[in-house]
């Protein structure tokens, strides 16, 4: 290399060194040549020989100067041009501080901490899940004396995770419908709802299927994105085996959102119309109305009030399936097939080839 680019290098290499503060900067390099420099003049001092002469690399100062940026202006530009360099560099962001109120944080801490605890609850009831589901294993390997109390056990763990998804406290009449709905707006949560089905309790998992059907049209709003509702709808459908006709009547009135005593509908059903554009919404309805007219068929000794409850309840629903456009119709994940024949009893011919064109539509067969 020629002198000339030594020196070029090696200023580069020192421009790296520059500092304002060098025993801060270079805080251990300056302190060891600090005891270097007493342990010489020590040395010194007991006539041990003549000061040793250290090779000390000297670190270039510099000012410090406070100076503010001014970005360079051209006359007649439209704006502000700015050139960026190392020591200005160019704004990439704008970053907007905004005002937040103590109420604005106080509830975002309520979401955060009510989230939490619904999180801390799906697993704690997960935990009793995996212990129910290994009972069976458990039982056939347990002694016979100790088979009483497995099965205690095992009741009273069933009882524990319904009570954790109703949030059912004690002296609590009703428990509040807020709580579960929490659950179910997580993807762990509706998983974890259609595998403890099976082992609740006729009462208890129709109470869960009635709060589903109550608050569906939330749920499906919150499962966009996830599309994970549709794994209930074969615990659901099995389940509506074991009702009696008066609870699948009273079902279906909550999925469409009326009154307990059928009265005048509504000119527009919002509850009832999300229901009918979500597949699993529809597939749901569909299923209770072909269980609810199987049961009406088969049971002789059904009181007059009830059939005329279901009767209204069914004109409800066929007029509206009649009244949303086909485009906003969802497609079913499996259509019954008695539907048909289902609903001939409360339309006629030409409302009925209307209704039975729209579904076969929606499921692409026939």
């Amino acid at each position: 290399m020629l002198q000339r680019e030594k020196d070029w290098v090696s200023k580069i290499q020192m421009m790296q060194l520059q500092s304002t503060d060098p025993y801060l900067d270079d805080f251990y390099y300056q302190n060891y040549f600090e005891k270097l420099e007493k342990l010489s003049a020590t040395e010194e001092l007991q006539g041990d020989g003549p000061k040793k002469e250290r090779t000390k690399l000297i670190t270039p100062q510099v000012a410090k100067l406070e100076h503010a940026y001014k970005p360079v202006q051209f006359e007649g530009s439209l704006g502000k041009l700015t050139v960026s360099s190392v020591n200005n560099p160019r704004k990439m962001i704008d970053a907007v501080v905004t005002s937040r109120t103590e109420d604005d944080e106080t509830k975002e801490k309520q979401v955060r901490d009510k989230r939490r605890k619904t999180l801390v609850i799906i697993e704690k009831t997960y935990s009793l899940l995996l212990d129910v589901e290994d009972y069976e294993r458990r039982y056939l390997l347990s002694l016979e004396e100790e088979r009483p109390a497995l099965t205690e056990e095992r009741k009273h763990k069933i009882c524990s995770m319904y009570d954790n998804l109703r949030g059912k406290l004690p002296g609590q009449e009703r428990p509040s419908d807020d709580h579960f709905v929490q659950i179910m707006c997580i993807r762990k949560g509706k998983r974890m709802v259609a595998r403890i089905l099976p082992f609740l309790s006729t009462e208890q998992a129709a109470d869960i299927l009635m709060t589903t059907a109550r608050n569906l049209p939330f749920l499906i709003k919150k499962d966009a994105q996830d599309e994970v509702l549709p794994c209930l709808l074969s615990p659901f459908s099995l389940l509506l085996y074991h009702l009696p006709s008066v609870t699948v009547t009273s079902l279906l009135q909550q999925l469409m959102n009326l009154p307990q005593s059928a009265a005048a509908p509504a000119p527009s059903n919002p509850h009832l119309t999300a229901v009918l554009q979500n597949k699993f919404g529809l597939s749901l309805l569909l299923v209770i109305l072909s269980r609810g007219e199987d049961l009406q068929n088969s049971d002789p000794t059904t009181e007059a009030t009830e059939n005329h409850q279901w009767t209204e309840v069914m004109f409800m629903a066929t007029r509206e399936l009649l009244r949303i456009p086909q485009a906003a119709l969802a497609k079913p994940i499996s259509i019954p097939t008695n539907l048909v024949s289902l609903f001939s009893r409360y339309v006629d011919r030409q409302k009925l080839n209307l209704l039975e064109t729209k579904l076969q539509l929606v499921q692409g067969i026939r």
